[in-house]
C-alpha cells in the first residue's frame, strides 16, 4: 500500500492563489475602465460640457486599461499599479474640470481598487495621494484651497473606506487558506483514491488470475480425484477378481499337493520317494502364495481404510501375546531357539481388536524366528505412560542403520535368512504397521548389525490422547493418518466388515452389545453410533452417562445365519479349501454311521479334490457328485444328502439358483449347505430391513435436517415395478 500523501501550503502558495484572483480582477478592469471612461464622456456631452474636458479622463482610463492588459501576463503588480494610477489621474482631471468636494469623493473608487489589487497598505497610500492630488487640482482650477473642513471630510471618507476594505479583506485570506486546504485535501484524497483504485485493480486482476488458477486446480483436482476413485475401484475389482481367479487354481494345487505329501495313503499306489520331496516343495510354495494373496487383500483393505476393527476390552497378555507365542513356539523349537515371555504384572487392559493385534504380533514373531539362527526370542510387555508397549527381541543378525527407514515399506526385504536367501513377501511389517496405526499406536525398531533386533509397538490406554496415532518410527521418517470413527454395536464381525467395506471416509469400529461403549466414546469421539433396534436401549442408556451428543443410526443389521437369501447355509468357506475348516463344519452335522455328502461344482478337478479330501478323513462319507445346479437338484430329489458342498459360480443354474430352489421345495429346504467360493459372502447383497432411523439427544437444526434429507433422497430410490417384475431374480446376490 502506498503511503498517504499530505500537502502543506506556505505563504507563497497563498500569495500565488491571491495573485490569480488579482489577475482575474485586472482582466475584468481592462474592460470596465474604458467603459467607465466612455460613460463619463457620454454624460459630459449630454450636459453640453466642453468635449475636451471629459475626453481626458476617458483617454487616461483607456490608456491605463491598455497598459494593464499588456502587463498583466508578465508584470501583474505593475499592471495593478497602473490601473490605480489611471483611476487617480482620471479623478484629478474630473476635479480639475468640475472642482467640488462631492467630485473628490469619487476617489473612494481608486482606494477600493487599490485595496483589492495592492493591499491595505497601498490602499492607505492611495487614499493619501488621491486626497493630496485632488486638493491640488481643486486649487489649480479655482485658485483657492479646499476648505479645511472639506479636506478633512474627504480624508476621513477615504480613511473609512480603506479601513472598511481592510477589515473586509481579512476573512478573504482565511477563506483562501481554507479553500486551499480543502482543495489540497480533495487533491490528496483524489490521489489516494487513484492509488487505491490502481491497487484494487491490481488486486482484482490478481484475484481473477488466482480464481482462474484455482478453477484450473479444482478442475485438475476433480479429474485427479475421479481418476483416483476409478483407479481404486479398478484396483478393488482387480484384487477381488484376481483373488477369486487365483483361489480356484490354488485350491486345487494346495489341496492335491497336501494330500499327496501329507496323506499318501489316500491313493491306491504310494508315490515314489523321489517325488515326495518335490511335491512337498510345491505344497510349501503354494502355502506361500495363499498367504501372499491374503496379505495383499488385507493391505488393499487397509489402504482403502475399509479394514474394520472389532474393539473389545482385552488383556494383551492372555488374548494376544500368549496365543501368538503358542502358534510360533513349535517353529522356534524346531530351529533350536528358546522363547521367553516377560510380561509386567497387573498389565492394564486396553480397547483393541485382539485378532488384528495378534496378526501384527505374529508377523513380528514369524520374522524373528525366520531370521534367527541361534539364541532365541524374547517377548516383553509393560505399561509406559499412557500406552502398553509390546516388544519382540531376537538374537539374529540385526539390521543396518541405512535400511531402517525403508523397513516398513511394502514388498521391501532388508534382511536375509541365515542361509543367505531372502524369504517372505515383504508385506508382513507393512501390514503390522498399518494394524498398529489403526489402533492409534506407534511401531518402531531398534537394531544394530550383528547384535539382534527389537521391534516394538504401543497400544494406547483408554482415555489417552491419541496424539501420536498414525505415526511410525522408521529412522527419522514419520507419517500421519487421521480418520473419523464410527462405532457399530453388533456382535457379528462379518457385519462390521461389510459396513467397513462400504462406508467410505470413516474408520469403522465394532463393539459387542454387552460391552461398555462409554470408554470408546471418550477415547475416539465417534462421528455416530450405528446400532440395531435390539441394542438401542442399551446404547441410549450408556450415552446418557456422557455429556456428549452423538447421533445414533438405528437399523436392522443381519447375522449371517439370519439372512434369508442364504437359506439353510451352515458354513461359508473361501478357497483354497482347508481340510481343518471343512472338518470343523462337518462335525456339527455328520451322522454317527455314514454321512451322505453332495459335491456340487462345475469344475471336475474341484469335485475330485473335495472327494480326495473327504476320503482322506477318518470319518466315513458317502459321496454324491453334480456338475451344475440342475443336476444337483435332481440328485437331491433322488437321493437326499445329509449336507451339500455347493459352489456358487456355475454355468446355467448357479449356486444362488440352487439355494432359491431349495428354499421353495419343502423336501429340500432343511438340507444343510456349505458354500465354497473364491470370495466371501460380504461381496453379495445384504438386506438391512425396511426401516432406518436417526436419534439425536438435542433438536436437529433445520440445515442439518435438510442435509440429511437430501442425502437420503440421493441414496434411496423408489420402486415402481409391479410385484411380478420385482419378484424376479436380479442375478445379484451371493458372490461366486
Amino acid at each position: 500500500m502506498a503511503a498517504t500523501m499530505q500537502t502543506t501550503f506556505t505563504e507563497t502558495d497563498v500569495v500565488a492563489e491571491i495573485d490569480d484572483e488579482r489577475a482575474s480582477l485586472v482582466q475584468a478592469l481592462t474592460v470596465a475602465l474604458p467603459l467607465l471612461g466612455w460613460l463619463w464622456l457620454y454624460y459630459s456631452l449630454t450636459r453640453n460640457w466642453s468635449p475636451l474636458e471629459p475626453s481626458v479622463p476617458m483617454l487616461v482610463l483607456c490608456g491605463a486599461a491598455y497598459g494593464a492588459h499588456r502587463l498583466r501576463q508578465t508584470r501583474l503588480d505593475a499592471a495593478c499599479r497602473l490601473i490605480v494610477a489611471g483611476m487617480v489621474i482620471a479623478l484629478c482631471s474630473v476635479v480639475y474640470a468640475h472642482p467640488a468636494i462631492l467630485t473628490m469623493t469619487f476617489g473612494v473608487l481608486g482606494v477600493i481598487m487599490a485595496n483589492a489589487l495592492l493591499g491595505a497598505r497601498d490602499a492607505a497610500l492611495t487614499a493619501a495621494v488621491t486626497a493630496a492630488l485632488g486638493a491640488a487640482a481643486y486649487r489649480i482650477a479655482t485658485g483657492q484651497p479646499v476648505s479645511t473642513g472639506g479636506e478633512a471630510e474627504v480624508l476621513a471618507l477615504y480613511a473609512l473606506v480603506a479601513a472598511a476594505n481592510w477589515l473586509a479583506s481579512r476573512p478573504l485570506r482565511n477563506s483562501v487558506e481554507s479553500a486551499l486546504t480543502g482543495w489540497a485535501r480533495a487533491r490528496d484524497a483524489l490521489v489516494e483514491v487513484r492509488e487505491r483504485k490502481g491497487e484494487l485493480y491490481r488486486v482484482v486482476r490478481a484475484l481473477e488470475e488466482a480464481s482462474y488458477r484455482i478453477d484450473r486446480m479444482n478442475h485438475d483436482l476433480i479429474a485427479a480425484r475421479r481418476e483416483a476413485e476409478e483407479a481404486r475401484a479398478l484396483k478393488s475389482r482387480f484384487v477381488a477378481t484376481v483373488s477369486h481367479e487365483l483361489r480356484g487354481p490354488l485350491n486345487l494345487i494346495l489341496g492335491f499337493s497336501r494330500l499327496m505329501s501329507l496323506s499318501p495313503k489316500s491313493y491306491e499306489e504310494p508315490l515314489p520317494r523321489c517325488y515326495r520331496a518335490d511335491i512337498y516343495t510345491i505344497y510349501r510354495n503354494c502355502q506361500h502364495l495363499v498367504a501372499l494373496v491374503d496379505d495383499i487383500l488385507d493391505l488393499s483393505q487397509i489402504e482403502a481404510q475399509r479394514l474394520p476393527l472389532v474393539k473389545d476390552r482385552i488383556n494383551l497378555d492372555e488374548d494376544v501375546i500368549q496365543r501368538a507365542v503358542a502358534i510360533v513356539e513349535s517353529l522356534a523349537a524346531r530351529k533350536g531357539l528358546w522363547m521367553r515371555v516377560e510380561v509386567e504384572r497387573d498389565l492394564p487392559w486396553v480397547l483393541a481388536d485382539s485378532v488384528r493385534l495378534r496378526q501384527a504380533l505374529l508377523n513380528l514373531l514369524s520374522n524373528a524366528v525366520r531370521l534367527t539362527a541361534k539364541g532365541g526370542i524374547t517377548v516383553r510387555a509393560a505399561a509406559r505412560d499412557d500406552a502398553v508397549v509390546v516388544s519382540v527381541q531376537d538374537t539374529g543378525p540385526g539390521i543396518a542403520h541405512d535400511d531402517i527407514p525403508r523397513l516398513f515399506q511394502e514388498f521391501t526385504q532388508v534382511s536375509a535368512t541365515p542361509s543367505g536367501k531372502a524369504e517372505g513377501s515383504g508385506l508382513g511389517l507393512a501390514i503390522s504397521k498399518q494394524l498398529v496405526q489403526l489402533h492409534g499406536g506407534d511401531i518402531w525398531v531398534e537394531s544394530e548389525q550383528g547384535a539382534g533386533t527389537t521391534f516394538a509397538f504401543s497400544v494406547p490406554l483408554p482415555g489417552a490422547v491419541a496424539g501420536s496415532a498414525g505415526t511410525v518410527r522408521t529412522g527419522d521418517g514419520r507419517q500421519v493418518s487421521v480418520a473419523q470413527h464410527c462405532l457399530v454395536v453388533h456382535d457379528d464381525p462379518d457385519v462390521v466388515r461389510i459396513l467397513a467395506r462400504h462406508i467410505t471416509g470413516y474408520r469403522v469400529i465394532g463393539v459387542p452389545p454387552e460391552r461398555d461403549i462409554v470408554s470408546l466414546i471418550l477415547d475416539l469421539h465417534p462421528r455416530a453410533i450405528i446400532a440395531t433396534p435390539a441394542s438401542l436401549d442399551a446404547v441410549r442408556a450408556q450415552l446418557e452417562l456422557t455429556p456428549f451428543v452423538v447421533p445414533i443410526i438405528v437399523c436392522a443389521l443381519p447375522h449371517i445365519h439370519e439372512r434369508e437369501d442364504l437359506g439353510s447355509i451352515v458354513g461359508y468357506l473361501v478357497k483354497p479349501l482347508l481340510p481343518e475348516a471343512l472338518t470343523a463344519i462337518l462335525k456339527r452335522i455328520e451322522r454317527e454311521d455314514e454321512t451322505t455328502v453332495l459335491l456340487v461344482d462345475d469344475d471336475p478337478d474341484a469335485v475330485r479334490l473335495m472327494e480326495r479330501t473327504l476320503t482322506a478323513l477318518p470319518q466315513p462319507y458317502r459321496l454324491l457328485k453334480a456338475y451344475d445346479g440342475t443336476e444337483a437338484l435332481r440328485v437331491m430329489r433322488g437321493q437326499r444328502p445329509d449336507v451339500v458342498l455347493l459352489d456358487l459360480v456355475m454355468p446355467g443354474m448357479n449356486g444362488e439358483g440352487v439355494l432359491r430352489a431349495m428354499r421353495e421345495d419343502a423336501s429340500l429346504s432343511d438340507i444343510p449347505v456349505v458354500v465354497i467360493s473364491g470370495r466371501d459372502w460380504l461381496t453379495g447383497s445384504v438386506s438391512m430391513g425396511s426401516s432406518l432411523a436417526v436419534e439425536y439427544r438435542r433438536p436437529i437444526q433445520l440445515s442439518e435436517g435438510i442435509t440429511a434429507m437430501e442425502a437420503l433422497l440421493d441414496a434411496l430410490s423408489p420402486d415402481y415395478l409391479p410385484d411380478e417384475a420385482a419378484a424376479q431374480p436380479s442375478g445379484e446376490g451371493l458372490p461366486g
